[in-house]
């Protein structure tokens, strides 16, 4: 028995690595086209470009690894039914729960490696890459001082400085912004300063005008002001100067907060639990994402057919509870005494791959051939 496990993980492992670089691959392919035109378009090198998706790897990866995990149960135990493996151990008298312990073992690695993804690699990749974005956006903002011409930074921002002085001063600001599809947005200042914030660069205008039309109805609104702040990183590279959320700390660095600080406020408490919950609801929903697919494949009786029925059923079974943990983390989210609902889905995983198992196990142990 030793060895038929040992085989049987050999084999989930190996696809499993196959089926993850495959998906990986597939998953980068999309990311990177958008990412290096947009790196390449704001005039970044093919450095910055392999820096930022090297950063995205860990999450890449989290994301595709129980969908792998899935698909090599899926094709291993196809291998071992149409190469009649899968007869030989059913006739030596094993049921589908002992034939499931190498399967139980490989969903178990898998849990702890996208719980180690989850908690500590892809929370400290994610706050590199925002550390990374700020100083891109800082380097795109830095190029707008560009004294009498008319620059684009992106396709909805025109920029014109008129004069930088020696202190630092600009001297005749015009910025136009059209990101909003409903309106388009002028700014006009005599003065203005380029400063540095938590949240990125900012633009302070001084004794200017915000011309503000709107595209629906073409009323302009005017408002003259003595200073106005813009952040000005947001417009030029958006998405990119947002504060650190939870998402940017490990997990022990979210528990060491929760513990430590006491003037928290309630939705920032809420969004670290939640935090905190999902990355634990998620390695343990991938358990049993592997045994669906893994007891929907075994407990499938013989067809001339081939395995493709008990295949789209497993596919099948695989939505459901995609579609169960949707559901869960849209309620949990709005509700903040609702956290346990993060953790149904692994349960409704559970009931469904155990209630399969045992009932296939019944019904081998009351047709057993006597003597087995």
């Amino acid at each position: 028995m030793g060895r038929i496990n040992t085989y049987i993980l050999k084999q989930l492992l190996k696809m499993f690595g196959f089926f993850a670089l495959v998906l990986v691959l597939i998953y980068w392919i999309n990311r990177a086209v958008s990412l290096f035109d947009r790196l390449i378009a704001d005039g970044q090198s093919a450095l910055v470009f392999l820096e930022f998706t090297s950063l995205t790897l860990p999450l890449m990866i989290f994301a595709i690894a129980p969908i792998a995990g899935f698909a090599a149960v899926i094709y291993v135990v196809h291998r071992l039914a149409t190469d009649r493996e899968l007869v030989i151990l059913h006739s030596a008298g094993l049921a589908a729960s002992q034939i499931a312990r190498p399967v139980w073992l490989f969903a178990i690695v898998l849990a702890a490696l996208t719980l180690v993804l989850s908690t500590i690699l892809v929370p400290i990749s994610q706050a590199q890459l925002h550390q990374r974005q700020m100083e891109v956006a800082e380097n795109l903002t830095a190029r707008l001082l560009t004294e009498g011409k008319f620059l684009t930074p992106s396709d909805t921002v025109t920029f014109y400085l008129r004069n930088i002085t020696a202190e630092g001063e600009l001297d005749g600001v015009f910025l136009n912004d059209a990101s909003n599809p409903g309106k388009n947005i002028t700014y006009s200042a005599a003065k203005a300063f380029l400063v540095r914030s938590e949240d990125g660069p900012r633009l302070v205008l001084i004794d200017g005008v915000v011309q503000n039309l709107d595209l629906a109805s073409e009323k302009l609104a005017v408002t003259r002001f003595n200073d106005f702040v813009i952040n000005i990183g947001q417009l030029v590279s958006p998405g990119s100067t947002a504060t650190k959320g939870s998402t940017h700390f490990t997990s022990l660095q979210l528990i060491a907060q929760l513990m430590t600080v006491s003037d928290m406020s309630q939705s920032a408490r809420f969004d670290m639990l939640y935090t905190l919950h999902q990355r634990l609801a998620g390695p343990l929903l991938s358990i049993f994402l592997v045994m669906i697919g893994f007891v929907v494949m075994v407990t499938a009786g013989y067809s001339r057919f081939g395995l493709w029925r008990p295949i789209l059923m497993a596919v099948m079974c695989l939505i459901l509870v995609k579609f169960v943990e949707g559901l869960c983390l849209d309620y949990s989210r709005q509700r903040q005494d609702a956290l346990w609902v993060l953790y149904l889905p692994a349960l409704f995983g559970a009931v469904l791959s155990c209630g399969i198992i045992f009932k296939s196990d019944k019904f081998w142990i009351s047709h057993k051939a006597p003597g087995i």
